[in-house]
């Protein structure tokens, strides 16, 4: 399936605009908000490309915002990866504990190693936490 990158900003009078780029040509929108926005830029892209009625909502869509600084942008970009880094978290601890376990060490030494609690530990090496 096709991923259609879109661009999205905010217009300094409100209200927010997007484009995307399809086979034929650009795909463009306005709404006021980013709901608003994600329904009409769908539905500009599925009118650009003449698809059937309701196709717009299986469309994969990469919405990439261009925001007023670069700070801003910089910011906001590395929340998201810290977000994704957080729900990672638990998986990559459980590889640890276990990896660590299954060398030897103890549970407490283990806790110490990975930052968590001997009992977080204990809990993660019996198999009863993902």
């Amino acid at each position: 399936m096709t991923t259609f990158v879109v661009t999205a900003w905010h217009e300094p009078e409100g209200g927010w605009s997007a484009r995307a780029d399809i086979p034929e040509g650009a795909a463009f929108t306005s709404a006021e908000s980013l709901a608003e926005l994600d329904r009409n830029i769908r539905e500009s892209i599925a009118g650009g490309l003449d698809l059937p009625r309701r196709a717009e909502a299986e469309l994969t869509l990469d919405i990439q915002y261009r925001l007023g600084s670069p700070d801003l942008t910089e910011a906001v970009e590395a929340a998201a990866k810290a977000r994704a880094a957080a729900a990672e978290a638990p998986r990559l601890t459980a590889i640890a504990v276990r990896a660590l376990r299954h060398e030897g060490m103890s549970v407490r030494d283990t806790a110490r190693i990975v930052g968590i609690s001997p009992g977080r530990v204990a809990q993660i090496d019996t198999g009863s936490a993902a």
